[in-house]
């Protein structure tokens, strides 16, 4: 008796046993279906650039906007304008030069498949005047996630590029004059850090003052920052690891 008791025992050991290798299968079944849809459901950069103009607020998103609906119609753009898109690459630019105010303007659209499924989607805009950037209203970095599994956008929690950048590079967090102490002045992140100048002193400061450009990648995955002191020019590359960036001080790297 003792006997069947045990049968019976190892019996419902092995079908407790299958049925949990059978949920096991199951879950890992379905958390593979998810997962290939989520990566079914990544944006394309057409789609990507399709999002960013869809509200064309602005007198710079405007003009990429037209310029934009001019391309997929086919029709020519304005004089010193281009669009250029690389739907292999996942890269879009927009380029206008004016001629007569000696100033070009570039955006750039990119994203990166992360790790975690989501896609890393970038728009830079560059201002460049009198061949030196100008830091303006179009002059910006901006990034977001996109979310394939919920068909949704995210917000970063931080910005991962500025992790990378020293203040050497970013220059002061705030600068001017205040009216208060009636003078000119340059701040940074350590409140103990507030310089007072002269207008003299500030304004030879002005003209040396860091100003990060970026580039992003149409090949390889790297990103590049340009800082710009005077006739100063120095890279750094932002390398691509998968799910953020960090900084290789002596290497440019491609993208996908």
């Amino acid at each position: 008796m003792l006997f069947f008791k045990n049968f019976d025992y190892i019996c419902n050991m092995k079908k407790t046993t299958v049925f949990t290798l059978f949920l096991l299968l199951l879950c890992c079944s379905i958390s593979a279906q998810s997962s290939r849809k989520g990566r079914n459901n990544r944006l394309t950069i057409k789609e990507i650039v399709n999002s960013q103009l869809s509200e064309p607020e602005g007198e710079l998103i405007g003009a990429v906007h037209e310029a934009w609906q001019r391309y997929l119609k086919g029709k020519p753009q304005k004089a010193g304008e281009k669009i250029t898109l690389d739907a292999k690459n996942g890269y879009f630019r927009y380029d206008s030069h004016s001629a007569e105010f000696d100033e070009y303007i570039y955006v750039e659209i990119c994203y990166w498949n992360r790790n975690d499924g989501k896609q890393l989607v970038a728009w830079n805009s560059v201002c460049i005047a009198e061949g030196k950037p100008a830091i303006t209203e179009c002059t910006y970095i901006e990034l977001i996630l996109f979310n394939p599994a919920k068909r949704e956008w995210e917000e970063l929690d931080e910005d991962p590029l500025s992790a990378c950048l020293t203040e050497k590079e970013t220059g002061p967090s705030s600068y001017g004059y205040n009216s208060d102490t009636k003078s000119y002045f340059i701040s940074y992140s350590n409140p103990d850090r507030v310089i007072k100048m002269t207008k003299e002193e500030y304004d030879k400061w002005y003209e040396v003052k860091p100003t990060p450009i970026f580039e992003l990648p149409r090949m390889g995955k790297d990103i590049i920052v340009k800082t710009y002191e005077g006739e100063k020019i120095t890279p750094l590359t932002l390398k691509w690891d998968g799910m953020t960036f960090h900084r290789a001080e002596s290497s440019i790297g491609q993208r996908h």
